[in-house]
């Protein structure tokens, strides 16, 4: 270019002798080289600064490295590679056996859990009606009692001193009994109670571990992030991929507004 705008302005000069029927001496040739020099240096001055130009530039790019977020050997691997990908599609898949079968035995554990909750809801109704008889028994022993102590304070006992004592054992052996029945009934009470968020706490853990097998078990399916393309793809159906920040399976770019990187 810089060699087109010279020749450009010798071929001007030239003309303008020519036309112009100049005469060439020591005057007109430097006055013609010398604004030639000032002309041609001004140009290519304003073309550098308004039209730069160079010869290193890179297209920057955000990528995203693709970790999967469990362990497993890759079974299947997306066949879009440098395509674009919708957001949600698979990239690659992990065996979920090991997951699937961890879950299930989650959720049995749960509803074992969930049976005993239920076990001991009903031996605790079962404990409060063994503890309103044996109430209504201590009860009756005791109005039995107290009628046989009231007769012995009259003037003509007709009990002996035998009934009396027997009424009184058999009143102070329905009392033990309720005691006994009260004691159950709040053992019963204390293992309900023992509740965390509403729930037993063995149910509570046991519910906590399946939401996250659950989501384990997701995770074995990897899926594009947003919109975008897979490149670098470092893995193969067969291939062991770990759980590990440092050591990406495969790179995805998002689809993005385009970006130049250069120096001028």
């Amino acid at each position: 270019m810089d060699l087109l705008i010279i020749l450009t302005y010798v071929a001007l000069a030239w003309l303008i002798f020519k036309i112009f029927k100049i005469p060439v001496n020591k005057w007109t040739i430097p006055t013609a080289a010398l604004g030639g020099v000032f002309l041609v240096g001004a140009l290519i001055l304003l073309m550098n600064y308004n039209h730069p130009y160079t010869f290193t530039a890179q297209k920057a790019v955000i990528s995203i490295p693709i970790v999967p977020q469990v362990t497993g050997v890759v079974v299947d691997v997306t066949q879009k590679q440098n395509q674009l990908i919708k957001e949600g599609e698979m990239l690659f898949k992990l065996d979920p056996t090991r997951y699937e079968a961890r879950l299930r035995k989650l959720q049995a554990d749960l509803v074992t859990a969930e049976n005993a909750t239920k076990v001991l809801e009903s031996q605790l109704q079962e404990a409060v009606a063994i503890t309103d008889q044996a109430t209504a028994e201590r009860d009756k022993f005791f109005k039995d009692y107290q009628r046989y102590l009231r007769g012995s304070q009259a003037k003509v006992n007709p009990f002996s001193e035998r009934d009396i004592d027997t009424a009184r054992q058999q009143y102070l052996a329905q009392e033990a009994v309720l005691k006994a029945s009260l004691a159950d009934q709040q053992q019963i009470k204390s293992q309900i109670n023992s509740r965390l968020f509403g729930d037993r706490s063995e149910v509570a853990s046991l519910r906590a571990q399946v939401a996250e097998a659950t989501y384990n078990l997701s995770q074995t399916v990897v899926r594009a992030p947003e919109n975008g393309y897979v490149t670098q793809v470092l893995v193969r159906p067969g291939t062991y991929a770990a759980a590990l920040p440092l050591r990406p399976v495969m790179v995805f770019i998002p689809e993005q507004k385009r970006q130049v990187i250069a120096a001028f």
